[in-house]
């Protein structure tokens, strides 16, 4: 019984860890520019696209080259939020080392 007791408050602690993570996410932000500045995006830390800037350069472009500028502005604004989240995950495994194992 103490064992179960011991399994649920290790829980709680791992829900407020995880709550306390999105939060720090959820503040966090990261804007990347475009690779020929026509786009900037800014991402949070939770992965939540926050705003899309588009500069007056989008008139020299392509419609081609404005999906390819802007697919890569998104995909590389992604990778940056998932690192920073992995970063922010990797301090919770530190904690206590309660993280359940797969």
């Amino acid at each position: 019984m103490f064992d179960k007791l011991g399994q649920l408050k290790d829980l709680w602690q791992l829900k407020n860890q995880i709550q306390e993570i999105k939060k720090r996410l959820d503040n966090m932000v990261i804007k990347v520019d475009s690779p020929n500045h026509v786009f900037e995006v800014t991402v949070s830390g939770s992965q939540e696209v926050k705003e899309v800037v588009v500069s007056e350069l989008v008139q020299n472009f392509s419609r081609e080259q404005l999906a390819e500028e802007l697919k890569s502005v998104i995909n590389k604004a992604v990778r940056d939020s998932q690192a920073l989240a992995a970063q922010a995950m990797g301090g919770m495994a530190g904690m206590g080392g309660n993280m359940p194992q797969a």
